[in-house]
């Protein structure tokens, strides 16, 4: 794995960009990130305690108009475990919400605080608030989809495949209906020191690989990667999404030429800037699984 780009930043270049396609010329870029932020569709609520640590909190984007309970995206940003802040995704929670959607977004431990499997079990326990207290806010508890990007993917990757995470969080088997990767590590091996030091005793990684776990039995997984993609390779999700079905599993993945790694998350949390269709994946991946229809 290569350096990620700060989220931040390319929020910032998505702005400017966005700036040039629909903005007036006396406009600044800022103006235009203010008003995306802000918007009227949508209600978020912050910083929701979901356990007992510090980082343990969670924001909550729901509809403003709504007809009846909402399916829930559960999303667990990236940044090599070691970075990161729910504060950076509120272009994400405003673009699924436009959708329909419930969106939730949690903080979690990280590296050098933690060592791995801390921030899996934290996504676990945001999980489990979410299917316990989601439907105040207008979400359907029934209707739990799990999406990562990059070192957040990893995490919904290994809760998908390793059910104990979910089990030891108290949550009944299927309680998540499907998982959606974005660019995750899901199928490679640690190389870098730092994510060597942070994924523990090398002896121990093969309980760090999602490969280990695959059975077949798993919920309907979607892995989207971006074919320019220079800091985790989209072979990544070509292999494991080709393990799970060759075992008879759910699992489709999904490869945009030229897309990086840091764009696939701005495609999605823009998609006027017509990047790439990855919310109308995600999209038509939901309402297949939805339906118990499988991915393939």
């Amino acid at each position: 794995m290569m350096p990620e780009k700060s989220i931040a930043f390319v929020w910032m270049k998505s702005a400017a960009l966005a700036t040039l396609l629909v903005a007036a010329p006396a406009c600044s870029p800022l103006g235009v990130a203010e008003a995306l932020l802000k918007g009227d569709h949508f209600i978020r609520t912050t910083n929701v305690e979901y356990g007992g640590m510090r980082q343990h909190r969670l924001d909550v984007y729901r509809p403003r108009a709504r007809s009846g309970p909402s399916p829930v995206i559960i999303f667990l940003y990236g940044g090599r475990w070691q970075t990161g802040s729910k504060e950076d995704y509120q272009l994400l929670g405003s673009a699924f919400t436009k959708r329909g959607f419930v969106v939730v977004v949690p903080d979690y431990r990280m590296y050098p605080n933690v060592l791995f499997p801390a921030w899996i079990e934290d996504a676990a326990q945001a999980v489990r608030w979410t299917q316990q207290n989601i439907r105040r806010f207008g979400g359907d508890s029934t209707q739990l989809y799990v999406v990562g990007h990059s070192a957040g993917a990893h995490s919904a990757v290994m809760l998908a495949l390793d059910e104990h995470y979910l089990r030891d969080a108290g949550l009944p088997t299927g309680a998540v209906r499907g998982f959606v990767s974005l660019a995750g590590p899901v199928d490679t091996t640690w190389t870098d020191p730092d994510v060597q030091a942070l994924m523990g005793a090398r002896e121990s990684w093969p309980t760090t690989f999602p490969r280990t776990y695959v059975d077949g039995a798993q919920p309907p997984l979607l892995f989207l990667h971006g074919g320019g993609d220079k800091t985790v390779a989209p072979s990544n999700s070509i292999r494991l999404a080709g393990r799970i079905s060759a075992r008879g599993g759910c699992a489709k993945a999904i490869v945009y030429p030229g897309v990086g790694h840091v764009e696939i998350l701005v495609a999605l949390s823009e998609p006027r800037l017509g990047i790439a269709p990855v919310m109308k994946d995600i999209v038509g991946f939901i309402a297949e699984a939805r339906t118990s229809k499988c991915v393939h």
